[in-house]
């Protein structure tokens, strides 16, 4: 399991989307999955890394 951490709250609580595992650079963020993966389809990413970034305390199960 690999753990990703984003120390800025600009993205509490939406989807952002990486280039890949190894590049975290955000290359997009919304509110849903799929925006979050058509913007990046339209920048030129065929494969993004999409994830889930909580609010502060937010407690999330699995």
């Amino acid at each position: 399991m690999v753990q990703i951490l984003l120390k800025n709250n600009t993205y509490s609580g939406k989807y952002v989307a990486f280039k890949n595992y190894n590049d975290l650079t955000v290359i997009a963020d919304g509110i849903t999955p799929s925006e979050v993966y058509a913007k990046a389809l339209q920048k030129g990413y065929d494969e993004p890394v999409i994830t889930y970034i909580p609010f502060k305390n937010m407690v999330q199960i699995y």
